[in-house]
C-alpha cells in the first residue's frame, strides 16, 4: 500500500518545535521515524526530546556510529538507505543553500547528499531572507533536482515582523510527507470527489439538509491525491479541514454542486467522478428572502418541497453530451435492504460501481472514523470489505478503478 520510513532533518530555526508536532502526526499515521539534527539545532531543543518521541537515537555528530548497523558503520549512509522520505522540517536558508550547492558538512546536509529517498523541504525564515534572489535561485535549483517543497505562509515571524517565511501548517507538512510514501497509480488521472451534505435554504437563516460528516468523501479526496491524481474536492458544509494538495470547492446547495461538477469536467477529455456527497433529495419550492417570523406561522409552518436533480445522472448525461469519458462511482447510504437498494441505483444512475454502506449502524454510520462497505459492480459482482478505517476504505475503492 505504501512505504513507511521517514527521516526528519531538523535545522536551527525558531520553528523547530513544529518538527515535534509533525513527528507526532506521522506516528499517528503509522510511520517509522528517525531524526537527524544540525549541532546548531540542538541549542534550540535537546536531541533527547526527539529521541523520546521517536524511540530512536538522534544523529547529530557526523563521526557517530549506530550500534545496530548491519551493512555499514557510516551513520549517514545507513540512514540515507533506510529512509523512504527525507523531510527537512524546518529548513533554514543555510541548509537550502548547502543542499543546492552540494555542501555536506553536518548531519542533515550529509544525508541530503547521500540519500536517494524522496526529499521534502519545509522552509522557515525571515521574509527578506526567503525572498532574497539567492534563496529563490537555490530553491528553484532544488526543485529542478526533484526536491519537493511545502511552501511557507505569511504570518508572524521571530523578528517581530509579519511576512512570508512562516513555516507551513504542520498538518499540511505531515499530509505531504504521507503522500510521498505512496506509489502513484493514478498519476495523470483527474479525480473529482463530492462530499458532505447539501443545504437547501428555506429563508436566510433556515435550511433543510441531509445528515453527513463528509469524512468518507474527504478520505477519498485525500487518498486520490496520495495516489497521484489531480484531485478536486467539491464539498457541502463540513467541519473537516480541506486535504493538502487538493483543489477545494465549497458549495451549499445541490444546484451549486452540480454546476461546480460541470465546471470542473467541461474542459477534460476524461475524468473519474466519485459521488460521495449526501445530496438533499428535495428543496423548498419557494425561498423566502427575509427571515420567517414565528408570529406569522400560526403554530405551524408548511413548506412545499420540490425534487432536486439527480446529480449522478445529470453529470453522466453532461459528460456524454460533451464527449467526456467518465468513470463514475456512486455511494448508497441505506438503513435496510442494502444490496437490493444499492443494486437498483447502478443502471439507473449509469455507474461503473456503487459503494453501499449501512448507516443505521452506530459503529460505521455517520461521523464514524470507520466504515464497512460492499462494492457492487455493473456486471452484478459484489465484494464485501470488512470494517476498517475510512482512509483504508478509500484506498480499497480507488484501487479498483479501471481506466
Amino acid at each position: 500500500m505504501r512505504k513507511n520510513n521517514v527521516l526528519i532533518g531538523v535545522t536551527a530555526s525558531i520553528a523547530i518545535y513544529k518538527a515535534l508536532e509533525v513527528i507526532s502526526l506521522l506516528k499517528k499515521k503509522g510511520c517509522s521515524i528517525r531524526v537527524a539534527m544540525t549541532k546548531e539545532a540542538t541549542r534550540f531543543i535537546s536531541p533527547v526530546v526527539f529521541q523520546a518521541l521517536t524511540n530512536s537515537k538522534v544523529y547529530v555528530d557526523v563521526l557517530e556510529e549506530f550500534d545496530d548497523l548491519s551493512d555499514t558503520n557510516i551513520t549517514h549512509i545507513s540512514l540515507a538507505k533506510w529512509a523512504d522520505v527525507f523531510a527537512i522540517v524546518p529548513a533554514t536558508s543555510n541548509i537550502i543553500a548547502k543542499l543546492a550547492n552540494g555542501i555536506s558538512d553536518d548531519a542533515v546536509s550529509l544525508i541530503g547528499l547521500a540519500t536517494k529517498a524522496k526529499k521534502l523541504i519545509a522552509p522557515a525564515m525571515n521574509s527578506d531572507m526567503y525572498l532574497n534572489p539567492i534563496t529563490i535561485s537555490n530553491i528553484n535549483r532544488l526543485k529542478e533536482y526533484g526536491c519537493e517543497f511545502v511552501e511557507p505562509i505569511e504570518g508572524d515571524l521571530a523578528c517581530n515582523t509579519k511576512g512570508v517565511g512562516h513555516i507551513a501548517d504542520v498538518c499540511d507538512i505531515a499530509d505531504k510527507i504521507e503522500s510521498m510514501l505512496y506509489e502513484k497509480p493514478l498519476s495523470g488521472k483527474n479525480v473529482i470527489v463530492t462530499a458532505g451534505p447539501t443545504s437547501e435554504a428555506i429563508d436566510p437563516v433556515r435550511y433543510i439538509t441531509n445528515k453527513s460528516s463528509g469524512k468518507m468523501g474527504y478520505a477519498l479526496a485525500k487518498m486520490a491525491y496520495n495516489l497521484g491524481a489531480n484531485t478536486i474536492l467539491i464539498s457541502g458544509q463540513s467541519c473537516l479541514r480541506a486535504p493538502y494538495g487538493v483543489d477545494f470547492v465549497n458549495v451549499e446547495s445541490a444546484e451549486e454542486m452540480l454546476n461546480a461538477l460541470k465546471d470542473k469536467i467541461k474542459n477534460l477529455d476524461k475524468a473519474i467522478v466519485v459521488m460521495a456527497s449526501a445530496i438533499a433529495d428535495f428543496k423548498p419550492k419557494n425561498y423566502q428572502n427575509k427571515k420567517i417570523k414565528k408570529r406569522d406561522m400560526t403554530n405551524k409552518m408548511v413548506i412545499e418541497l420540490t425534487e432536486n436533480p439527480d446529480l449522478t445522472k445529470e453529470i453522466n448525461r453532461f459528460a456524454k453530451d460533451n464527449k467526456i469519458e467518465l468513470f463514475s462511482i456512486g455511494f448508497a447510504a441505506e438503513t435496510n435492504d442494502l444490496i437490493q437498494n444499492a443494486t437498483e441505483k447502478i443502471k439507473k444512475k449509469g455507474l461503473n460501481f456503487i459503494v453501499a454502506n449501512d448507516v443505521s449502524r452506530s459503529d460505521i454510520g455517520f461521523s464514524s472514523d470507520e466504515n464497512e462497505v460492499s462494492i457492487i459492480y455493473a456486471n452484478g459482482k459484489i465484494e464485501k470489505l470488512d470494517k476498517m478505517k475510512k482512509d483504508v476504505v478509500a484506498y480499497e475503492i480507488l484501487r479498483r478503478i479501471e481506466t
